[in-house]
């Protein structure tokens, strides 16, 4: 009887404890969470700011004063990417699956829905790049041309979004 006694109160301390460090983790701000490239960094709705010249970061196409596609990366490891007004694809929204490698720092995207700027089936392994923007603020330099190909050619570009709390 001790012995079912003591192992239930095992069990107990060790899940009080898991829940604790699970609430610490989740009370952790946007800006704690993007320290590094990590899943939950990422899971969440990012807006589409513009797109850059990857070797002098001037601006190819600024979506400040409308509003650009949002990219969203869900738990599940779905994303999905809607566009806004602008460009040729706003009436499909890219979805896929992602996962982030975070020894590498590399996030890939996989497509598996036919859009008409992303092709069915077609995968980026990609090395972005996360930048603190402020206090609150989070930007995800993805180092690639993706979700908006049709307005943009790919080569030295890169599409920046950029999350906040």
């Amino acid at each position: 009887m001790k012995t079912k006694i003591l192992t239930l109160l095992a069990a107990s301390t060790l899940v009080f404890f898991s829940a604790c460090s699970e609430d610490a983790e989740s009370s952790k701000s946007l800006v704690e969470r993007c320290e590094a490239l990590t899943e939950d960094c990422l899971i969440g709705t990012w807006t589409l700011k513009s797109i850059v010249q990857k070797s002098d970061q001037q601006n190819i196409q600024d979506f400040s004063n409308a509003q650009g596609g949002t990219l969203e990366f869900r738990e599940d490891g779905v994303y999905h990417y809607e566009r806004s007004s602008i460009g040729e694809c706003i009436d499909v929204a890219d979805e896929g699956h992602w996962s982030v490698d975070e020894d590498t720092g590399t996030l890939t995207l996989k497509s598996d829905k036919q859009g008409v700027c992303v092709d069915f089936g077609k995968t980026f392994t990609i090395n972005p790049k996360i930048d603190i923007t402020g206090e609150t603020s989070v930007s995800l330099t993805l180092n690639a041309v993706i979700f908006q190909q049709a307005e943009n050619e790919q080569g030295d570009n890169t599409e920046m979004f950029v999350r906040t709390e």
